[in-house]
């Protein structure tokens, strides 16, 4: 029996809760669902809902594995570069852009300093 059924959303620490969602919505794709006093839902076509969290304490959900930042998520993408043009033209910071040999790969931060990561599976 699983106890468990479905991710319903994940949770994100932000600096400033109004930049954040004006970012993630204006740069990568999510509509604001709803909002409170520090937390709003985000969310995309498909998946768990993202829930930012306003905080004033230093957190984020990047992780280190040998001391190279990793994302916590992994979106998926059917037009990497183009993501990697735009991210890169707003000044994004990006860390990570290449064929990694199961598909192409785009790490990059968000402004409160989380990591997130992109791929585009080779067919």
């Amino acid at each position: 029996m699983a106890h468990l059924e479905s991710l319903l959303h994940v949770q994100v620490p932000v600096k400033n809760l109004e930049e954040a969602i004006v970012w993630y919505c204006n740069h990568l794709g999510f509509s604001l669902q709803a909002r409170y006093r520090t937390s709003a839902f985000l969310a995309l076509s498909a998946g768990p809902t993202l829930m930012i969290w306003e905080t004033d304490e230093q957190t984020s959900t990047t992780f280190t594995v040998d001391h190279q930042p990793m994302p916590v998520f992994l979106y998926t993408t059917s037009d990497v570069h183009s993501l990697h043009d735009y991210l890169q033209a707003h000044e994004v910071s990006i860390t990570h852009y290449q064929n990694d040999g199961f598909g192409w790969v785009l790490k990059f931060f968000d402004p409160s300093g989380n990591m997130w990561g992109v791929i585009q599976k080779n067919n």
